[in-house]
């Protein structure tokens, strides 16, 4: 998605995909977020009537019981309300949180350690996304946090444009057969027409600084393991993202970076034709179903090179340390990360739910994309940026440091180098 959005934005789902109102659930007026023992506080940043997780929740609340006070706020202003209630003692038992703040939080104790429910429970971890599953394991040990879902990253591609153009239809495996680097540049040379259509469309999306330094072969992508080092700075990495930033300064296949500063640019530019293949997560399908009509379109993995990975952004939430009804909100997530849950969780066609048993599932009658099922197929093919102290703070600085490169006014490596040591002491915290 685009470079320079929030990072709620980034990870956000299309508005509605996750939002919760009406029905039997409460919503709730802000304030103390008390919890009685037959009740469950829940903080969100979308409100919408209609969703499958309010479908979700509401069979729960029916299993157990159990009701659901949800407290909507606005995306805008969600990360203050939770930092404050995190702040003053008072948070919601279950409580969305982006991704990039899990380490943090955890590192200062505000998130309870779920280990004990896991354990208690016997848990059978293996029935989940193991790269998604892992992503709320800590440094010390602690699961801090409780991911539903993930949202992997694929490659869209218009097949009327390949057919047009008599150019070979990317795998509808995973597979790097005929499917590398240089077939990938070949083709989008090939779909490109000045004037009327790009050929690819790489860099918008932000998942491909890791998706594609991993896949030229960098043991770590972004950050370094126990995440202190800037390792994208290095000569791998710096490679991987000069060759997609070739693909507008040299190979003139890819839409020039001055004309994609807009939100959603990316989805638009494939739904109008004016792009043929596109780097994108799980979440466009939605878009592209309801408003791609003259041309059929499919999905196939990223092009391969040392190997063949895609990152996938994860849908997280967590229990606070503060809670007052931990193990209901224990319960609740628990139930939204089974095969009962999951498979309602999935008839919003946004995300691939955690549980490996539904994800094999999806796709089952759809009509579009033909190769939806390849979204499941990722979760065995996954990689995910190791976390960080801050790594926003990083992002801050490196991401607008990149645009000199995509316009094409120094190399990749020049710009990385040049901010790596500021980017490190970001990422000391």
């Amino acid at each position: 998605m685009n470079q320079t959005a929030s990072a709620v934005s980034r990870r956000a789902f299309v508005a509605g995909t996750l939002g919760l109102a009406g029905g039997s659930l409460v919503s709730g007026c802000g304030g103390k977020a008390s919890s009685s023992s037959d009740e469950v506080t829940f903080l969100n940043w979308d409100t919408l009537k209609g969703t499958p997780l309010e479908k979700a929740i509401r069979a729960w609340e029916k299993k157990s019981g159990t009701k659901v006070v949800v407290q909507p706020t606005p995306t805008a202003d969600y990360d203050t309300k939770m930092r404050t209630l995190l702040a003053g003692g008072q948070p919601p038992d279950i409580m969305r949180i982006n991704d990039d703040f899990v380490r943090g939080f955890s590192a200062r104790g505000a998130l309870l350690d779920l280990n004990k429910y896991i354990r208690k429970d016997k848990l059978d971890v293996t029935a989940y996304a193991k790269e998604s599953f892992e992503f709320a394991r800590q440094p010390n040990g602690q699961h801090t946090a409780w991911v539903l879902g993930y949202q992997p990253r694929l490659m869209f591609y218009n097949v009327d444009a390949f057919k047009e153009a008599n150019v070979e239809l990317p795998p509808t495996t995973w597979t790097m057969d005929g499917w590398k680097w240089d077939d990938f540049a070949d083709r989008a040379k090939k779909l490109t027409v000045p004037g009327k259509r790009w050929g690819a469309l790489v860099y918008y999306d932000t998942g491909y600084e890791q998706t594609f330094t991993i896949n030229h072969g960098s043991p770590t992508g972004i950050f370094s393991d126990d995440g202190t080092k800037f390792t994208l700075a290095g000569s791998t990495e710096s490679e991987a993202l000069q060759w997609a930033t070739d693909l507008t300064c040299k190979e003139k296949a890819q839409p020039p970076w001055s004309q994609l500063q807009q939100d959603g640019i990316d989805n638009q530019l494939f739904a109008q034709g004016k792009v043929a293949m596109y780097f994108a997560t799980f979440g466009a399908v939605p878009y592209l179903r309801s408003t791609i009509k003259d041309f059929t379109w499919d999905v196939a993995p990223p092009p391969g090179d040392v190997q063949q990975r895609t990152e996938s952004s994860v849908i997280v939430f967590t229990i606070p340390k503060a809670a007052k009804n931990p193990d209901k909100a224990w319960e609740l997530l628990k139930f939204l990360a089974s095969e009962e849950g999951g498979k309602i969780l999935l008839e919003g066609g946004q995300f691939t739910p955690i549980n490996n048993a539904v994800a094999a599932q999806l796709g089952a009658g759809d009509k579009s994309p033909a190769h939806l099922n390849l979204f499941g197929v990722a979760a065995k093919h996954l990689t995910a940026p190791n976390q960080t102290k801050n790594t926003l703070g990083a992002r801050d600085l490196y991401r607008p440091a990149l645009d000199d490169a995509y316009n094409c006014e120094k190399p990749v490596r020049d710009v990385l180098t040049g901010v790596k040591a500021q980017v490190e002491k970001a990422l000391q915290g």
